[in-house]
C-alpha cells in the first residue's frame, strides 16, 4: 500500500513538474515551432513559416582560400498580423558554383561547417578551383525543417588585364560600317587572355549607347566586331569600347561626310637646315593620287614662326615686299619653289619656320599639306643628362652623358666628340666615342664657374599702323547719305598722300580727328574743301584739292580722318626773354616745331642740339613774330647743317593768335629721336654663373660642327648609387657603386639590398676596390625593374623581356593596277626564330591622312606599363622607348635611367572578393496575384448577381463577404493558388488596407441601385465580423 501510495505521489509530481514546464515554455515560446521545426518563436504563427537564406563570403579568390557564412532565417505572421522572425537552428548548408550557362557544380569545403556564435549561423573554409575568367555565381542551399531554399551571389573572376582598342580607320561617313578590334591581355605579364568575357559599347556623340553586345575575346585574346552607321547618323566624336570585369579599353572616331582628295600637295627644304647668311629654298609638288602632275596649280603659303629668335618683322607681314614668299604656281610637271630671304646674321639657337600649303587645282578643288624650314645658329647640336640634375660640380669628377645630333636631329652614333673649356684657350679638351643613340660618357672636372655671358636675342620691333585711317565718308548729296563703293575706294587710295600730314600730331597725344568738307563735280574734280583752322587740317586741305574721283555725278562728300604720330623725330625748344613772353609765342613756336618734323633726320637715335638758335621780337599791334637766326658756340653732338635751312623755313611767317606787347628773346632747339616706347626694348645680354663648354664632332668624314654647351653648378648630395650594366640580363651580374658626398655622416652598410620583383636579393659590400660595391646576381627568369635603395639613394636596371617579337610585312609587288589582287608576306620571329604570332591589318586609302591622323606602329606602346619619368632625357628619350627596346646604346640607356623617378607598381593578383547575398522574400508581392486572381472572380460572379437578382434587393457587406467565400471556392476548384506567403486562405480581414478597399461593395457593384442607402463603412464591418 505505501509502495503503491509512493509511486502515485511520484507519478502526480512528475506530471505536476511536466505540466508546469509545458506552461511556462507556451507562456514564453510556441512549443510545435521549437520543437518540430528548430525555431523558437515567441508566439505560434498563423499559417506556415518562411526560410529565407544569408550568405556572406570574406578573402575568396582562385586558388585561394577563404570564409563562406551562412544564415537561415525563418518568417511567419501571427494571427492579428504581428510579424515574427527568429534563426533556423537545424540546418544542413551546400555550397555550388555555377557557371555562366547555369550549370551546377559542387563546390567541397575545405573544413567542416562550424556554428558560428552568438547565433545560429555556419561557416566553413572553401578554396576555388583554377576556373578561366568569366561571370560565375556562388548558389548557397540550405536543407531545413523549414524546406530546402537557397540564394545565388555573382562571383565575377577576372584577372586584372590591359585592354587596348582599335578602328579600321579614324573617320567615316554616315552609312558606312565601323570595324574595330581589341586585344585583352594579362596584367601581370601581357599574356592573353583567350576566351575572356567582354562587351562591346558603341556610343554616340550625346553619349547614347547604340550598341551593346557581348563578345567573348578569341585566340591570342583578340576580339572582333563592327557597327553599321545609319545613313542619317549623327555627326560627331564616337566612341567605341571593350570592357571585361574592371578592365576596358576605349577608342574614338569621327563620323562626318567627307570626300577623299583627288590629289596631294607636299614640300621639303633643298638641305635638312639653314644656316645665318644662306637663303633657305623649298621645292614641292603637287600630284594626282594616281601619281600624275597637276600642272598649273596655286599654291598659297601661310608662314608661322616658333623658337626664342624672332624672324625679321617684315618676314611675316603679308603686305611685306620682302617678306616670305606667300604664293607660287605649279609647272608642267607639277612642281613649284619657294625661295625665302636670306637669313640673318644676328640668329641665335634655333628657329622653326612652318607653313601651311593650300593647293588649287584648275577646276577649283582644294587640298591643304605643311612643311617646315628649320634655322641653326650651329651645325651641330648638343644635350646633356649629368647624376646631378644635369648641373656639374667643381672639384669632382662628374659622370656626363652628352647626345650629339646634327642640326636637324640626325643621330652621330660613332662619332668623336670633344668637349673644351670656352674660357680656357690652353685647354685640350676631353674625348669620347658616341654609342648605337648617339651618346657618349664623360668624366670631367669643370673647374671653378664663371660668368657665362648669354648672347642677347634680336628684338623685332612692330611695324607701327598706318599714320592715317579713314574713320568715316558721306555723301550729303546721296540717298540716305551713303557714299557709293566706287568713292570710298578712290578715298581710300588718298591716305598714303596725306601721311606727311600726321607729322602735325604731337608724340605726346594718342592720336587727331580731322573732319573736312569735300565739293565735287560730275566731273570728278575737287572745287572745294573746308577744314577747320589748324596746322593739321590746312594740311590735308591741300593735299585734297589735287585729289580726284571717277567722274560721275556732282558730290558733296564729308570725311572723318584719324592720324597718329608717325614715329618722325621731335624738335623741343627752350624759350628765354628779356620781358615778359608774349601771349601765344610757346603755341606758334609748338606748331612750327611740328612742321619742321620732317626736316630731321629720320634714323636719329641720340638727341642733338641745333647749331643756330632763333632770336624773335614783337611789336603791339602786329600779330606777325619778327624771327632772325644766330649761330652760337658750335657743340660737338650738334645737328648737321644740312638741315637746318629746312628747319628754318618752318618758322618763318609765323603769327600770334592775339596782339602781343613788346617783348624779344631767343628760343634753342633740340632734336630729339622718335620713342620707342612701343617698340619693345633694345635688345640686351644676359650673365649667369655656371659653365660654357665648347663641344666639336668628326667622325671619318671629317669635322660635322662644334657649338656651345651651358651647364649650371650643382652641389652634390650625401648619397648616391651607381649601378652598372643598367639593361642587364637575367641570370646576368649587376654591380652597385656606393657614392658618398662630402656632407656624408655615418658607415656604410655591411650589405645592400636589391629588389628584383617579388625577389629581395641581399650582397655584401665589397670595400676593397676604389669605391665601395655590392655586386647581385640576377634570378634566370626575371624581366621587368630591379631597385636598390640607400640612405636616400637610388640606383635601378632594367631586364628587357626574354621573349623578343619581328613582324615584317612585304608586298609581292611595287605597284598594282586598279582591280588587281595584292599579296602580302607576312613573317613573325619570337626571339629570332620564326614563331606564331596574332597580326592584324587595317588597310585604308592613304589620302586619307590628308584628312585625318592615322594610327602608327605606336598604338599599342600603352600596353606594357612604363616607368614615372618627368621629363625625357635629351628631350627625346622616355620610358617607351626604353620598355619597347628602341634604345640600344649602353649610355643611351644609362642616361634614360637617370631620369626614371619612379618604377611601375607591380601588377598584383586576383584581388579577393568580399560580399553577402540575401535571398528575396516580399510578402506583399507573393499576395499580390492570388488577391486579383480572387478579385477579378469577385467581380464576375458580383455582375451576374446584379443582372439575375430580384429587383430591389441590395448587396450588404455581409452579401458581399459571401460573394468571396464564393470566389475563393471557385478558384480553388480551378487549382488556383488563393493562399498569401505564409500559406493561409484569402480572408478579408486579413487583407491590406489598400487591397480590402478594391472589395469595397460601392467599388465592386456597377449599378448604384443595387447598393443599400445606408452605407456601412465596409473597413469597419470587417475589422468587427473578421470574416
Amino acid at each position: 500500500m505505501n509502495i503503491r501510495s509512493n509511486r502515485r505521489v511520484t507519478l502526480g509530481i512528475a506530471t505536476l513538474v511536466i505540466l508546469l514546464g509545458i506552461w511556462w515554455v507556451a507562456v514564453d515560446d510556441c512549443v510545435s515551432t521549437w520543437i518540430f521545426q528548430g525555431v523558437k518563436t515567441p508566439r505560434c504563427p498563423d499559417g506556415r513559416l518562411r526560410q529565407t537564406v544569408t550568405l556572406s563570403i570574406q578573402g575568396l579568390a582562385r586558388e585561394s582560400t577563404g570564409s563562406v557564412t551562412l544564415w537561415a532565417l525563418a518568417h511567419g505572421v501571427t494571427r492579428d498580423g504581428s510579424k515574427l522572425q527568429s534563426e533556423v537552428r537545424r540546418m544542413e548548408p551546400a555550397l555550388f558554383l555555377v557557371d555562366a550557362e547555369g550549370k551546377e557544380t559542387p563546390l567541397p569545403v575545405e573544413s567542416p561547417w562550424e556554428r558560428q556564435k552568438p547565433g545560429f549561423g555556419q561557416s566553413a573554409r572553401v578554396k576555388l578551383p583554377a576556373l578561366p575568367d568569366g561571370d560565375y555565381r556562388l548558389r548557397a542551399r540550405v536543407d531545413s525543417p523549414l524546406g530546402t531554399d537557397s540564394v545565388d551571389a555573382p562571383l565575377p573572376l577576372y584577372a586584372p588585364a590591359r585592354v587596348q582598342v582599335l578602328t579600321d580607320r579614324p573617320l567615316y561617313e554616315p552609312g558606312h560600317v565601323v570595324r574595330f578590334r581589341a586585344v585583352v591581355l594579362r596584367a601581370r605579364d601581357l599574356a592573353p587572355l583567350d576566351g575572356r568575357p567582354g562587351s562591346w559599347f558603341v556610343r554616340d556623340p550625346s553619349g547614347e549607347i547604340l550598341l551593346e553586345q557581348r563578345v567573348p575575346a578569341g585566340p591570342w585574346g583578340v576580339v572582333s566586331g563592327e557597327f553599321p552607321l545609319d545613313r542619317g547618323a549623327a555627326t560627331g566624336s564616337w566612341k567605341v569600347a571593350w570592357a571585361s570585369g574592371d578592365a576596358s579599353g576605349e577608342a574614338s572616331f569621327q563620323v562626318h561626310p567627307f570626300t577623299l582628295p583627288r590629289f596631294q600637295v607636299e614640300a621639303q627644304g633643298t638641305k635638312p637646315f639653314w644656316r645665318a647668311g644662306e637663303a633657305p629654298l623649298v621645292e614641292g609638288r603637287v600630284l594626282y593620287t594616281s601619281g600624275a602632275p597637276v600642272a598649273g596649280a596655286t599654291v598659297k603659303v601661310d608662314w608661322r614662326a616658333s623658337g626664342r629668335w624672332p624672324p625679321p618683322t617684315a618676314w611675316l607681314d603679308t603686305n611685306a615686299r620682302d617678306g616670305l614668299p606667300r604664293e607660287a604656281r605649279t609647272d608642267a610637271t607639277g612642281r613649284f619653289r619657294l625661295q625665302l630671304p636670306r637669313v640673318p646674321f644676328d640668329l641665335r639657337g634655333q628657329a622653326t619656320l612652318s607653313a601651311t600649303l593650300s593647293a588649287t587645282d584648275p577646276a577649283g578643288d582644294q587640298v591643304q599639306g605643311s612643311t617646315s624650314v628649320l634655322l641653326s645658329e650651329d651645325a651641330l647640336s648638343v644635350s646633356a643628362v649629368t647624376e646631378l640634375s644635369d648641373g656639374l660640380v667643381d672639384g669632382y669628377s662628374n659622370r656626363v652623358y652628352l647626345r650629339a645630333t646634327t642640326a636637324d636631329g640626325r643621330l652621330l652614333p660613332g662619332a668623336e666628340l670633344t668637349v673644351r673649356r670656352a674660357w680656357d684657350p690652353s685647354d685640350e679638351g676631353m674625348r669620347a666615342v658616341t654609342d648605337e643613340d648617339g651618346v657618349a660618357a664623360f668624366q670631367l672636372d669643370p673647374g671653378p664657374p664663371i660668368s657665362v655671358v648669354l648672347p642677347a636675342v634680336p628684338v623685332r620691333p612692330a611695324p607701327r599702323p598706318p599714320p592715317v585711317r579713314l574713320d568715316g565718308l558721306r555723301d550729303l548729296l546721296a540717298d540716305e547719305g551713303d557714299s557709293s563703293l566706287e568713292d570710298q575706294l578712290a578715298v581710300e587710295r588718298w591716305l598714303e598722300p596725306l601721311r606727311p600730314c600726321a607729322r602735325f600730331v604731337s608724340p605726346d597725344a594718342d592720336s587727331s580727328e580731322v573732319e573736312l568738307g569735300l565739293h565735287v563735280t560730275a566731273g570728278g574734280a575737287v572745287v572745294d574743301v573746308t577744314a577747320e583752322d589748324s596746322p593739321l587740317a590746312s594740311c590735308a586741305a591741300a593735299i585734297l584739292r589735287a585729289r580726284s574721283l571717277p567722274p560721275g555725278r556732282e558730290r558733296m562728300l564729308g570725311l572723318a580722318l584719324s592720324l597718329r604720330d608717325p614715329g618722325l623725330p621731335s624738335l623741343g625748344f627752350e624759350v628765354l626773354e628779356l620781358s615778359e613772353a608774349s601771349e601765344g609765342l610757346e603755341e606758334a613756336l609748338h606748331r612750327a616745331a611740328l612742321d619742321a618734323r620732317e626736316c630731321l633726320p629720320a634714323d636719329l637715335s641720340l638727341s642733338a642740339p641745333l647749331p643756330a638758335a632763333l632770336t624773335w621780337r614783337t611789336r603791339p599791334g602786329k600779330r606777325e613774330v619778327e624771327v632772325g637766326w644766330t649761330s652760337p658756340r658750335t657743340q660737338e653732338d650738334s645737328l648737321p647743317t644740312t638741315h637746318l635751312a629746312c628747319i628754318q623755313s618752318r618758322f618763318t611767317g609765323m603769327r600770334l593768335s592775339e596782339e602781343p606787347g613788346h617783348a624779344m628773346g631767343i628760343v634753342r632747339f633740340t632734336a630729339e629721336p622718335a620713342s620707342r616706347h612701343s617698340e619693345g626694348a633694345a635688345p640686351q645680354e644676359r650673365t649667369l654663373l655656371g659653365y660654357e663648354l665648347e663641344v666639336s664632332a668628326k667622325d671619318a668624314t671629317g669635322e660635322l660642327g662644334s657649338t656651345k654647351w651651358i651647364a649650371s653648378p650643382a652641389r652634390l648630395p650625401p648619397t648616391r648609387l651607381r649601378a652598372w650594366p643598367v639593361l642587364a640580363q637575367a641570370g646576368g651580374e649587376v654591380r652597385i657603386e656606393l657614392l658618398r658626398g662630402p656632407d656624408f655622416a655615418g658607415g656604410l652598410p655591411e650589405e645592400l639590398e636589391l629588389q628584383a620583383g617579388d625577389r629581395t636579393l641581399k650582397a655584401k659590400v665589397e670595400r676593397t676596390g676604389t669605391v665601395p660595391v655590392a655586386r647581385f646576381s640576377l634570378p634566370t627568369s626575371f624581366e621587368g625593374w630591379a631597385e636598390a635603395n640607400w640612405n636616400g639613394a637610388v640606383a635601378r636596371v632594367y631586364v628587357a623581356p626574354q621573349a623578343r617579337l619581328t613582324l615584317e610585312v612585304a608586298p609581292d609587288k611595287a605597284t598594282y593596277a586598279p582591280g588587281e589582287l595584292a599579296h602580302l608576306q607576312v613573317n613573325t620571329w619570337v626571339d629570332g626564330r620564326k614563331g606564331p604570332a596574332a597580326v592584324g591589318f587595317f588597310g585604308v586609302d592613304e589620302s586619307l591622312s590628308q584628312l585625318a591622323t592615322l594610327p602608327d606602329a605606336d598604338a599599342f606602346d600603352g600596353m606594357r606599363p612604363g616607368p614615372s619619368v618627368p621629363s625625357p632625357a635629351f628631350g627625346v628619350l622616355d620610358s617607351t622607348a626604353l620598355v619597347m627596346g628602341r634604345i640600344r646604346g649602353a649610355n643611351a640607356a644609362a642616361a634614360t635611367l637617370l631620369r626614371v623617378k619612379g618604377v611601375p607598381a607591380r601588377a598584383e593578383g586576383e584581388k579577393p572578393l568580399t560580399f553577402s547575398a540575401h535571398s528575396p522574400f516580399e510578402p506583399d508581392v507573393e499576395l499580390t496575384e492570388p488577391f486579383y486572381r480572387v478579385l477579378s472572380e469577385l467581380t464576375v460572379r458580383v455582375r451576374a448577381w446584379e443582372e439575375s437578382a430580384p429587383e430591389g434587393e441590395t448587396l450588404s457587406p455581409e452579401g458581399l463577404a459571401r460573394q468571396w467565400e464564393q470566389a475563393l471556392a471557385a478558384c480553388e476548384q480551378r487549382g488556383e493558388k488563393v493562399t498569401d506567403a505564409f500559406g493561409r486562405r484569402l480572408r478579408l480581414s486579413q487583407l491590406p488596407p489598400e487591397l480590402l478597399a478594391l472589395t469595397d461593395p460601392r467599388a465592386v457593384v456597377v449599378d448604384g441601385t443595387r447598393l443599400p442607402q445606408d452605407i456601412e463603412n465596409w473597413g469597419a464591418w470587417v475589422a468587427r465580423e473578421s470574416p
